[in-house]
């Protein structure tokens, strides 16, 4: 295995690769921590099961889609940017104009430094971290976050991150990862998916999370002709795993999550209207939760947080 430094656009883009079987991964530091590409192998043969764009254009023209981004302190949306956390009111940001809402966060396109290299003959690591002192309107909650990708050939690619909180007070917070999944030469008519959903939340006119109701998406369900795009209560377990299946190219791309009480109990699956790709997203809150309290979790002063989430083909 091996970590290389390469331009793209003006970022520096980290490239972890097996030179054996030719799987990268390519992750932009400077720009909040983004996966851009990531290639599998199965058989003997490569696939791209994530590409955000093939040139820093393109990359930034589909920012507001969000690819691959990490998302906290908050996931997903803030009702009109406002919440309550320990009986005092804040006002975040409004960033989702249309809406009129606070949406994914404060570090999804923020610069992260890299602070570990390692490789051996299995695996590479890189480790970003992110200050956060809390000056950001709305959030006064200082933090550090971390996020370490294990990449190699026996596992894919791991996802660990670790929060802490530098300040005095508790901090509440909702932790999630929005990448979008292809396979190469298909489109979503192609795919079938399983996961472990419980329940499905409908969305109002400001894309809340509104009604909720039970489902069971355990069994294979073909994809063609439907429409996703929706959040999902997922059942609690050590390890849950969301399943794209190709049966044309007889492989899965399986994305887990550790879904413990008060880990990623949630997942976001939606299909954009090219119906090339599918975006399955952990999440450890639903949609609102700085309001709702549904899947909000409190980290106390000089606490840590860790979870972790991953993706692997077979």
């Amino acid at each position: 295995m091996k970590i290389t430094k390469e331009p793209f656009g003006h970022f520096t883009e980290y490239v972890l690769t097996n030179p054996e079987t030719g799987e990268a991964l390519y992750i932009l530091p400077e720009f909040g921590g983004m996966i851009r590409k990531m290639t599998l192998q199965k058989d003997g043969h490569l696939h791209h099961v994530i590409e955000c764009g093939n040139t820093a254009e393109k990359l930034l023209a589909g920012m507001n889609a969000y690819p691959s981004a990490h998302l906290f302190p908050w996931g997903n949306r803030v009702r009109n940017g406002k919440y309550n956390f320990q009986d005092i009111d804040y006002q975040l940001t409004i960033n989702e104009i249309g809406l009129q809402n606070a949406i994914h966060g404060l570090v999804s396109f923020a610069p992260f430094e890299v602070v570990e290299e390692t490789v051996n003959e299995v695996e590479a690591i890189l480790t970003l971290r992110y200050v956060y002192y809390g000056g950001a309107l709305g959030f006064p909650f200082p933090f550090i976050l971390e996020i370490s990708h294990i990449f190699s050939s026996d596992e894919g690619l791991e996802i660990n991150y670790s929060i802490k909180n530098t300040g005095r007070k508790d901090m509440p917070m909702v932790l999630g990862w929005h990448p979008y999944f292809k396979i190469e030469g298909e489109k979503a008519d192609d795919w079938q998916i399983d996961f472990p959903a419980t329940h499905q939340y409908s969305a109002d006119s400001q894309m809340i999370s509104a009604e909720k109701k039970p489902v069971n998406f355990s069994g294979i369900i073909d994809l063609k002709g439907k429409t996703l795009d929706a959040v999902f209560a997922i059942k609690s377990s050590s390890k849950i795993v969301s399943k794209l299946h190709s049966p044309k190219k007889k492989l899965t791309l399986n994305v887990w999550q550790e879904g413990m009480k008060g880990g990623f109990t949630f997942t976001v699956v939606y299909i954009p209207a090219s119906r090339d790709c599918i975006a399955i997203e952990p999440m450890t809150g639903n949609t609102d939760a700085y309001n709702s309290g549904d899947g909000l979790l409190v980290l106390e002063s000089g606490k840590t947080f860790e979870i972790a989430c991953g993706v692997y083909i077979s």
